[in-house]
């Protein structure tokens, strides 16, 4: 989630150049967190 957040917010569109970028990429738990909690509030307001 935490990475399809980054590519969906990111003014770039070069895909291949992401992908590069982000391939040996490795998310922290806090990272991880943060999009779930972003998650869990926007299923909340409905």
């Amino acid at each position: 989630m935490r990475y399809m957040k980054e590519i969906v917010e990111d003014k770039n569109l070069e895909y291949a150049t992401k992908w590069e970028r982000k391939s040996n990429l490795a998310y922290t738990q806090k990272d991880i967190d943060v999009v779930r909690a972003e998650w869990a509030n926007h299923v909340m307001k409905f």
